[in-house]
């Protein structure tokens, strides 16, 4: 399993690219043969907790076994009602598992997607979708996949033409006066619209967070106008006046102005960020103003968003008006990893490492304090304490990506142990017998009530990142693969240029 051998005929123009220009790839291989590497926790740099890693890939398919049996084809199972239930219509969690499998050495699993894939995937009778959640999910899931079968077996010319079919049809959202993209796009139609309740602004997670998946369709097409759409936004960002150096949340798509001034890491704010880093990373850091753009950015976080409470306990709050906001969402536990994955290269390594340790100590906390050991959706630190302030829990997975950038960088075992914990409350609270994992509605109580959805991230991010958690540090290497936002792995290019 090497992705440097020879590619199926079918294939030449991508098969060169993935050979001369993505890294080689141990990590599929190691996967499938990880039952040889079954040594004692900890007893070198980076080895396998093959104890804790097997607990989770039991999880995993305890999940995927649930989702087959009651909901195969759909975008969710619904785990109480046994049956499926669709929002996007594109097999999601058939397409977000892909990665997952193969990481896990599921390889015939992961072949009977990638033919579901090829043959019952279609877009052309699609109506409205979410542009972001499209791309994130769907593209960025297929590529994924795509080089993964060239690890696994041969390159999948089936796979790549259908990331190319959606990639086509997504890109249509660039059709505005800015090139910023339309929040929903039709498929079939190619229309594309922005919500009413932004007043007509795009959202900036959502302009900000699909480079990744666009650069790599390019690199595998030999099409560089994919990558030129979403580079164009980046350098649109970075030139675009920012209040207090950092990005608002909503931009307009026909100014390209930006027409707010509050400021998250969390809800629709989150990625775009994260991004700044990963892109770089990902086209081979050979783009200086790229890395100048996210540690410019990072460097205003630490000033206007970081704080500390009374209790010692560092977060990120929002930034509204020249005020902070003492909110955290959940999905700002991604923080902790950013600051993690970025702090070599930093002028300032030590303070992003601390940074990156105190948020991710922050985000375990919100598990740990509460009577079900699950994390709230939001914690309100404005009385100096950690409170719950969204009581639900819906099976996310940035804490537990912070743990594992943690763990990867520092191999203190405590990150471990946080995982661990986590693992054992969603066990407790979330899993259905017959097949599945669920979300909870109030992370206060000891015996939570459910909800009835398993989460497509749940298999493509949660359990991911806590199966690398507790794998050997050869299984996706971080110089060697960047993680999209849905925590689809990517290969790093040895060389900036797209083609």
């Amino acid at each position: 399993l090497n992705a440097n051998a020879p590619a199926a005929a079918a294939v030449p123009a991508a098969a060169a690219v993935l050979a001369a220009a993505a890294v080689p790839a141990v990590p599929v291989a190691a996967a499938a043969t990880a039952a040889a590497a079954d040594a004692a926790p900890d007893a070198k740099k980076g080895s396998i907790d093959k104890v804790r890693r097997d607990a989770v890939k039991a999880a995993f398919m305890h999940s995927w076994e649930g989702y087959k049996k009651f909901a195969w084809g759909t975008d969710e199972l619904m785990p109480q009602a046994r049956t499926g239930h669709n929002w996007l219509g594109l097999g999601g969690t058939i397409v977000d598992s892909m990665s997952t499998l193969a990481i896990m050495g599921e390889v015939e699993e992961f072949k009977k997607c990638a033919e579901w894939v090829k043959t019952n995937l279609h877009f052309e009778n699609k109506g409205d979708v979410s542009f972001f959640e499209t791309t994130i999910r769907i593209l960025g899931g297929i590529l994924s996949a795509y080089e993964f079968s060239c690890d696994l077996y041969a390159c999948d010319q089936g796979l790549l033409d259908k990331a190319k079919d959606i990639g086509n049809r997504l890109s249509k959202a660039f059709n505005t006066p800015s090139g910023l993209p339309y929040a929903t796009i039709n498929l079939q139609s190619g229309r594309g619209s922005t919500p009413g309740w932004t007043g007509g602004s795009a959202i900036l997670a959502e302009v900000g967070t699909v480079q990744l998946e666009f650069a790599a369709l390019s690199r595998y097409t030999g099409d560089k106008s994919y990558d030129e759409k979403v580079m164009k936004i980046f350098h649109h960002l970075d030139k675009a006046p920012k209040p207090n150096g950092l990005m608002p949340l909503y931009i307009d798509v026909n100014s390209g102005s930006f027409t707010s001034a509050h400021v998250s890491l969390g809800a629709m704010g989150d990625s775009a960020f994260e991004y700044l880093l990963k892109v770089w990373i990902h086209r081979g850091m050979k783009d200086d103003w790229l890395k100048t753009f996210y540690y410019s950015s990072a460097k205003s976080i630490i000033e206007k968003m970081v704080k500390t409470n009374k209790q010692g306990l560092m977060y990120v709050a929002e930034f509204k008006g020249g005020q902070a906001i003492h909110k955290m969402d959940h999905l700002a536990c991604f923080v902790g990893g950013m600051f993690v994955l970025g702090a070599p290269f930093a002028a300032d390594p030590i303070e992003h490492m601390k940074i990156g340790k105190g948020i991710g100590e922050t985000c375990y906390q919100m598990y740990a304090k509460m009577g079900s050991g699950l994390a709230p959706e939001n914690t309100d630190f404005n009385s100096g304490e950690l409170r719950a302030g969204a009581t639900y829990n819906i099976q996310r997975p940035e804490t537990v990506e912070s743990f594992f950038y943690l763990w990867r960088a520092t191999k203190d075992p405590i990150w471990r142990e946080h995982g661990w914990k986590v693992l054992e409350a969603f066990n407790k609270c979330c899993k259905i017998e017959s097949g599945g994992y669920v979300g909870v509605r109030d992370v206060r109580s000891e015996h939570p009530p459910k909800d009835d959805t398993q989460q497509t991230f749940w298999l493509a991010e949660t359990l991911k990142y806590l199966y690398l958690l507790f794998s050997e540090d050869e299984l996706i290497p971080l110089d060697k693969y960047v993680f999209n936002t849905e925590a689809h792995p990517l290969k790093v290019w040895k060389d900036a240029n797209v083609i």
